[in-house]
């Protein structure tokens, strides 16, 4: 890892719900996780009806 960067560039996402990769943008902020909005809301909705404290 190089400390030169910042963490969020250098680290690869993958979306969960549809194993796209993710793009991150430059600067502070947070990482990521999922390609959309209602990606993330599926992911977890099925989680959840899987037993998964999500």
């Amino acid at each position: 890892m190089d400390y030169t960067k910042s963490t969020k560039s250098q680290i690869v996402v993958t979306c969960p719900h549809c194993s796209t990769e993710l793009e991150q943008t430059p600067g502070a902020g947070r990482v990521r996780r999922y390609c959309s909005a209602e990606a993330g809301r599926t992911y977890r909705r099925r989680m959840r009806a899987l037993g998964f404290p999500v």
